[in-house]
């Protein structure tokens, strides 16, 4: 054996040594490496056969094992994807890859090169895009797509599919090599019903119009129902709770009685005053009768100028402690009539804080009333929206079971939170006989008017389909379907703003343009 086989032979062994083959092993992997020199396709050794269990000569990557495996990559001299004898024993021999001999040397490939953005799935580097590297629309339509039937889809297939030409079309049109037409290897697919061309049939779709619409757009805030009539009942004497004829959640109807206060100690109080009242009274009619005297002597000598006066006086007097002690009594009498506690309006008792027995003073709380049937919404309105509405503006209320309310503004309260930026507006709302069922404080939603009277172009939101470089939508235009890319504005309900891209009148497709690609022929469904 020759120094640059021993040396080689050296190299081999370190090599297998590395990745931990047996001496069994190494002595079946030396008969691999006698021969000097190997040409690119020789075949496999014994021990690799065995690998190759499909049996095309070479070993695959799903077939590789233990050493080979793991150094695949750098066998895989040529990139095919397969390893053959020379390829094997040139790694392992230390030799280097074995030189393609000129009838080995593929010739040059006559399928229609990938165009860039295809190239990027090509990961085998075989001038096609195999079934298990498509990706997108590519794996969604791979068996519409491969006319030939091949496992492979090349630069004529691909773009055909996508401009909705026919197989035989695309083929025989675009295979070509050095500018000389060619004609396809494997024959074209049969034409399909509906297609004149053959190939794929058109795309079953359906329209939509884009339209110039004057639109009322809304937007939605969170609002509250208040009542207007609210709040605790309170007494104006002080005394015992004789009754409470109420519970909560009675309804009570205005100038009811529900709280009665013991009121025996202010009727005897109007007795004693009327008793004064009475005395009084007594003594003015006294003066009175002196006075009468008095002016029937005025032209006697006993007539005196200054007790005549002086009774005057004291008849004054008199009439003033009558008056006093009459205006007594009417508070008594009102005081009376406070005892008895009265509801001011209809209403319904929401708490109660007294019982029987118990003892208030002035000013003290009884019950809670609320008006359940004068109702307003309270929303807080974003300041810069502020410009938009004033008094009287139409609004719309939706409760918590989507029932929707008529409702206008009724006032905008000049205050702004400052940390919300928000303004505090009251609406009047038109509940109807739905206000029984309407809490106080329940949460409303309240739509109101972002603009009026504005003319939009408005696109259908199904007929956008969205791509990596922006929105784009799917016009017809005869029998094909043409790719328009599109600016969009705000949303307005089921529909986008159309800025850019469009006019009225286009016919944009809304279903099946999940599936056209970047384009073809269509067949428009009602």
């Amino acid at each position: 054996m020759r120094v640059e086989q021993k040396t080689a032979l050296a190299l081999f062994y370190r090599r297998l040594s590395v990745v931990g083959l047996t001496p069994i092993v190494l002595a079946v992997c030396l008969v691999a490496v006698m021969p000097e020199a190997l040409a690119q396709g020789t075949a496999l050794s014994g021990r690799a056969q065995q690998l190759d269990t499909n049996k095309n000569g070479v070993v695959d990557r799903d077939e590789a094992r233990g050493p080979i495996e793991a150094n695949f990559d750098d066998i895989d001299c040529n990139r095919s994807g397969g390893l053959d004898g020379a390829e094997i024993r040139g790694f392992f021999t230390g030799s280097g890859c074995p030189k393609a001999s000129a009838k080995d040397t593929p010739a040059a490939s006559k399928l229609p090169p990938l165009n860039d953005r295809a190239k990027g799935l090509d990961a085998n580097g075989n001038g096609l895009v195999d079934r298990d590297e498509a990706r997108g629309p590519l794996a969604a339509s791979f068996d519409d797509i491969d006319c030939d039937k091949n496992g492979g889809l090349d630069g004529a297939e691909i773009p055909a599919f996508f401009q909705g030409k026919a197989c035989a079309e695309s083929r025989d049109e675009s295979v070509k090599t050095d500018g000389i037409k060619t004609k396809s290897k494997s024959k074209s697919t049969p034409k399909s019903e509906g297609s004149p061309g053959g190939g794929r049939p058109p795309q079953a779709v359906q329209l939509a119009e884009v339209r110039l619409e004057t639109t009322d757009e809304t937007y939605s805030v969170i609002g509250r129902i208040t009542a207007l009539q609210t709040g605790a009942l309170s007494t104006k004497v002080s005394g015992s709770v004789d009754a409470v004829s109420v519970d909560v959640g009675d309804r009570v109807e205005k100038g009811q009685t529900v709280v009665r206060l013991s009121n025996s100690r202010l009727r005897a109080e109007r007795r004693r005053i009327a008793a004064q009242v009475a005395r009084q009274q007594s003594m003015v009619d006294n003066v009175n009768r002196e006075l009468k005297r008095m002016r029937e002597l005025s032209k006697s000598a006993a007539y005196s100028r200054a007790k005549f006066e002086d009774q005057q006086g004291l008849l004054a007097e008199r009439e003033a402690q009558v008056a006093e002690f009459k205006a007594a009594m009417d508070r008594v009498t009102i005081d009376i009539e406070d005892a008895s506690i009265r509801a001011p309006y209809d209403a319904i008792v929401v708490a109660k804080h007294v019982e029987v027995g118990s003892y208030v003073n002035v000013g003290s709380p009884v019950l809670t009333l609320l008006n359940d049937r004068r109702l307003e919404v309270e929303v807080e309105v974003p300041t810069f929206r502020i410009a938009n509405l004033k008094l009287g503006t139409p609004v719309t209320v939706v409760a918590d079971n989507g029932k929707r309310y008529p409702a206008k503004v009724r006032s905008i309260i000049p205050n702004d939170n400052t940390r919300t930026r928000t303004r505090p507006m009251r609406l009047e709302a038109d509940f109807g006989d739905d206000a029984v069922i309407l809490a106080n404080n329940q949460s409303v939603t309240v739509e109101l008017p972002l603009t009026t009277g504005n003319q939009i172009l408005t696109v259908p939101k199904d007929a956008i389909v969205r791509r990596a470089n922006g929105a784009v939508v799917f016009v017809v235009e005869g029998g094909n379907a043409n790719m328009r890319t599109v600016q969009l504005g705000r949303g307005v309900g089921n529909k986008f703003q159309v800025l850019d891209g469009l006019k009225a009148g286009d016919k944009v497709v809304i279903r099946g343009n999940e599936r056209l690609g970047a384009g073809g022929r269509v067949r428009v469904q009602n």
